[in-house]
């Protein structure tokens, strides 16, 4: 069969990218703050009312940021507005954002990007830098005193010193946005309200979300490689998923049962309920490394590799997908959001693929670690221009613009048949379109996403009824609506400790006692004591 071709992000997350770009030192002009964010004048900020949109009646319907809504095509013949003129004064505006892929070709050339200005009646000058140094790049821009008018920050690469940078350089929209005035923005009053809590630092309001869904991560499976191992259901507990994993393993056939260490200990994490990064019982915050479920995991994955069922050459993430993509190993670890992408090309290399449920270990109940409700907010450069500011949301009230209408076509797909063609609702990008669509004016914001893989029905069914099944096994990182600056500065280095333990311990270089003896001490000497104190502090007062 053909080699499957990695997606352009596969679930490699931004906190793998991003970690340790940026140290700390990023304020050193500006006042100080408190590490937590004034959590205490957070919790009394009114956020915006919810109001879905009911623009789109969804093939396969959506539950809240966990359950995705569905559509098998895009409703071409019944494309409607939702934004009656264009948004901009025709004033230039200037936004810094990042990407994961290649960078858009310039403005003078990219004619996706002279249309969009076109329907927003402004002049964008839209600054997209490479993922892996985009804090770099913010903190060059801040020490240059020269702020866009408008900035990306996301949930998994946190800037040090967050709540000052933005009380000092950016603009409260608070009383824009706050409440039922969201209402003169209806596509961001569609925008659910966890993905707004992620804006509010020092008692307001300081962007705009890009919502994203909080369901947790499947593990992909090539089924049918584990029927002909004469495995021919999903496994129903975690005894049975590592001897499945066993006998499909076949180094003759280069074909191995999980991708890499990580990958086999997180299928541990989750049937064993693991903690999603913390655990808050009473105030208290205990991190999943001090957990006897997190060791039971990694005892677990070690002896899935003493089965051999690990790849041999699978150590990172990136190595994760490149060996799944090629078939050389049956699971991995995946995303709704890589969904899509996997299961298009799994058909098209004539396999099959289905998202399994991690099953519980025995005398446990297994979990989903919920995602964040958001991937990015865009903040605005500090100003008093009232119609400046409105401006600016109503750009990202376009941005916002629900599945179905017109704008949101706009805005994904660019110029018909310049940059995608129609084939009953299946719509098809063309070459142009990968090569200008680089520039990130989805990251403005957005609206919720939709699962939608046209031409591939039953991929879109899959998943559905994977976010559907596990929503009840779904567990909260109690940290995420919460503010360390330890964490923020600390998070890179303390992820790398956690992940060299878990390579150590399940490739048998040390004994699972290592974790307790050695991983939470260094952890805790490094920062992780620190930010557990602050986490603490933050809850207290909200």
């Amino acid at each position: 069969m053909t080699a499957l071709k990695p997606s352009r992000r596969g679930f490699l997350s931004a906190a793998v990218l991003l970690g340790g770009a940026v140290g700390t030192g990023l304020l050193s002009g500006c006042s100080g703050g408190s590490s937590t964010g004034n959590t205490a004048a957070n919790s009394k900020v009114a956020l915006p009312a919810y109001i879905p949109s009911s623009l789109v009646e969804a093939d396969l319907p959506g539950k809240g940021a966990a359950i995705q809504a569905g559509f098998f095509k895009y409703p071409l013949d019944n494309l409607r507005k939702t934004v009656a003129a264009a948004p901009g004064n025709g004033n230039s505006l200037s936004f810094l954002t990042l990407t994961f892929g290649a960078v858009g070709t310039a403005k003078e050339q990219n004619k996706y990007w002279q249309f969009m200005n076109k329907e927003l009646n402004a002049d964008m000058d839209v600054q997209t830098t490479l993922a892996d140094s985009f804090l770099q790049k913010v903190q060059t821009v801040v020490a240059g005193g020269q702020i866009p008018d408008m900035v990306t920050f996301g949930s998994n690469y946190p800037i040090p010193q967050t709540p000052a940078l933005l009380k000092s350089k950016f603009t409260d929209i608070t009383t824009h946005v706050s409440g039922d005035a969201i209402k003169d923005y209806p596509n961001l009053a569609n925008i659910p309200t966890e993905a707004w809590q992620a804006t509010v630092f020092n008692g307001g309001i300081y962007g705009v979300p890009c919502p994203r869904p909080t369901g947790g991560a499947p593990i992909l499976a090539y089924t049918d490689s584990f029927n002909a191992a004469g495995v021919t259901a999903a496994p129903k507990n975690l005894e049975d998923l590592r001897k499945a994993l066993k006998a499909v393993t076949d180094p003759g056939k280069s074909l191995w049962g999980v991708s890499n260490p990580f990958s086999a200990a997180y299928y541990g994490r989750l049937g064993n309920g693991s903690p999603n990064n913390w655990r808050e019982e009473g105030g208290k915050f205990t991190h999943e490394i001090e957990t006897e479920e997190f060791e039971a995991a990694l005892a677990w994955a070690a002896q899935v590799k003493q089965d051999g069922s690990i790849h041999p050459d699978g150590i990172t993430v990136e190595d994760g997908n490149r060996l799944f993509a090629a078939r050389n190993v049956a699971t991995t670890l995946g995303s709704a959001t890589g969904w899509p992408g996997v299961y298009a090309a799994a058909v098209k290399a004539g396999t099959k693929v289905a998202p399994w449920v991690a099953p519980a270990a025995e005398g446990k109940s297994a979990v989903l670690h919920a995602g964040s409700p958001y991937g990015f907010f865009t903040a605005f450069a500090k100003t008093d221009d009232a119609e400046r500011i409105k401006e600016m949301l109503r750009i990202a009230n376009y941005m916002a613009s629900p599945f179905g209408s017109q704008e949101h076509l706009n805005v994904t797909y660019g110029v018909k048949d310049l940059h995608w063609t129609d084939k009953n609702g299946v719509i098809t990008p063309t070459d142009l379109a990968k090569t200008e669509k680089g520039i990130s004016f989805s990251y403005l914001s957005n609206a919720p996403i939709p699962q939608f893989n046209p031409g591939f029905e039953e991929g879109t069914k899959l998943i559905h009824e994977f976010q559907t099944k596990t929503e009840p096994m779904l567990i909260n990182d109690p940290s995420l609506v919460l503010f360390s600056d330890t964490w923020s500065n600390k998070k890179a280095q303390l992820n790398t400790l956690i992940t060299t333990a878990i390579n150590d311990v399940v490739l048998g270089r040390k004994p699972v006692t290592a974790i307790k003896s050695e991983l939470v001490p260094a952890w805790k000497a490094a920062g992780g004591d620190q930010a557990r104190k602050e986490f603490e502090e933050a809850f207290a007062t909200a």
